[in-house]
């Protein structure tokens, strides 16, 4: 590989309290959180709009705000949810048991939030790199439309998702799986699929790889659904050619069959995720599609996630065409619109100064420094490709988040929230999902925004002055 050599003089362009780097749901609670407390606050965001893969991605479901029970772990992600009601009511579908399901509302929603909060947003930029002093950043340098430059700020937030920050650094992070991911599974009793068993999953156990990453996809959206026809009646089931009056030499004479995600798969129908993935939008006739699917792919290299993004956007295609072709209700739909980007469930993950276990959080272990609350179910989406997602509920109603899955080892000004939690794979399969992102942001902005007051390490603070602000900003920790 050749080398070159750039050199530049930057303009320190931004200077601030804390910086928020990544708009998604979890850096916008964190930069919500930290304005509130008193900083002035910069949110980086690559796109232009806040939400992330709730908005550009097309994820909708905000699951995880609420615990086993239905308590609501309130705070900004109830904040959000109010917002979208209301949102509904004068703009959406006001009379939908799916009312809050919406990209478009939702990034609004989250843009007045943060606004309304005092947020400085800068869209359209892209971190680059750090500048470190000694065990903490002094600068971090983004790229523009107004160019190359560089933001001074005393606390910095790695809300990327892919621990960008975290790895320009030179902190301990992981990407994927651990060695010991099948042990965990098996010791639990969570090595089986979701819904329905097939006998060959407990392959998945026996599997010591490490880095093993969960799968990628594209979201998308179907209009004109005939509803009458009961679609939702092939909806998360393994099926086979017969359950859709299909032959399996009619399958392969598609221009797509043995495609990515197509590949053969004996008797059932050859699918990116094994099966018809189906939820209703609220808006009549339309359903949200989770049915594509990419495996072994490095998220937080460019040319594996360029590659993954040229595969999923042709999957999309074909899996309309398969949906209007052979289940019934689809015959005269067709394709709203699908994500902007890759769903990415999983790259780097911060090794921070506590790693939440699976067994941690299956088992529903509380600490003493508990800043966030879990409740959704382990859900590892096969890295094989094999099934569709291996694990089950959690045993009781919540599990606890410590601080210290938030601070990393060295850097004493750098705090991470939402996807890149100190966590391992078991446990990520359940911290990923929105409402506890949004929790761990909401913790990390007031974290940042306290240790700035006190002029103190992250790692310094008086983690009870944290969790008696969190529950003063009405948010139950589960116990």
């Amino acid at each position: 590989m050749c080398e070159i050599e750039y050199n530049k003089k930057i303009d320190i362009t931004y200077e601030n309290d804390v910086t928020v780097i990544g708009g998604g749901i979890a850096g916008t609670a964190a930069a919500i959180a930290a304005a509130r407390a008193g900083s002035s606050v910069l949110l980086i965001e690559q796109s232009g709009c806040l939400g992330g893969l709730a908005t550009n991605g097309h994820v909708s479901p905000f699951d995880a705000t609420k615990d086993r029970n239905g308590k609501s772990f309130g705070g900004i992600a109830q904040e959000i949810l109010d917002g979208m009601d209301k949102a509904q009511e004068h703009y959406g579908v006001a009379n939908s048991s799916m009312k809050r399901v919406g990209p478009h509302l939702f990034k609004w929603v989250l843009l007045k939030l943060a606004v309304d909060s005092g947020v400085k947003i800068l869209f359209h930029a892209n971190f680059l790199d750090v500048i470190k002093e000694n065990n903490s950043i002094a600068n971090i340098i983004i790229s523009t439309k107004s160019g190359v430059q560089a933001v001074k700020s005393k606390i910095f937030i790695d809300a990327t998702g892919d621990a960008d920050i975290v790895a320009r650094c030179g902190e301990e992070f992981i990407i994927g799986s651990e060695k010991n991911v099948g042990e965990i599974l098996e010791a639990t009793g969570f090595n089986h699929m979701h819904f329905e068993k097939d006998g060959s999953v407990d392959d998945y156990a026996a599997n010591n790889d490490s880095s093993a990453v969960q799968p990628v996809s594209i979201m998308f959206t179907m209009g004109n659904v005939d509803f009458s026809k009961n679609p939702m009646q092939y909806n998360n089931k393994l099926l086979k050619f017969g359950d859709l009056n299909i032959t399996k030499d009619e399958f392969e004479k598609l221009p797509y069959a043995g495609t990515v995600g197509f590949e053969d798969n004996g008797d059932l129908i050859p699918l990116p995720q094994g099966r018809i993935l189906l939820s209703p939008t609220g808006r009549p006739g339309e359903l949200l599609v989770n049915m594509s699917r990419i495996v072994g792919v490095n998220a937080a290299d460019a040319s594996e996630l360029t590659e993954a993004e040229i595969k999923a956007q042709f999957q999309v295609m074909y899996i309309v065409d398969f949906l209007k072709r052979f289940v019934p209700g689809f015959e005269k739909s067709y394709l709203v619109e699908s994500g902007n980007t890759l769903g990415v469930r999983e790259t780097r993950r911060l090794i921070g100064k506590y790693v939440l276990s699976g067994a941690d959080a299956i088992n529903c272990v509380h600490f003493d420094d508990d800043v966030a609350c879990g409740s959704y179910m382990i859900d590892i989406h096969d890295p094989y490709g094999k099934h569709k997602a291996i694990g089950g509920n959690i045993l009781g109603s919540c599990y606890g988040i410590p601080y210290r899955s938030l601070v990393p080892k060295t850097i004493t000004n750098l705090l991470v929230c939402g996807r890149c939690i100190s966590v391992d794979h078991v446990a990520h399969a359940s911290t990923r999902i929105q409402g506890t992102c949004c929790m761990t942001g909401q913790a990390a902005g007031t974290a940042a925004a306290i240790a700035v007051i006190d002029n103190s390490p992250v790692g310094g603070i008086n983690v009870k002055k944290l969790i008696a602000r969190l529950e003063s900003n009405n948010v139950y920790l589960g116990k």
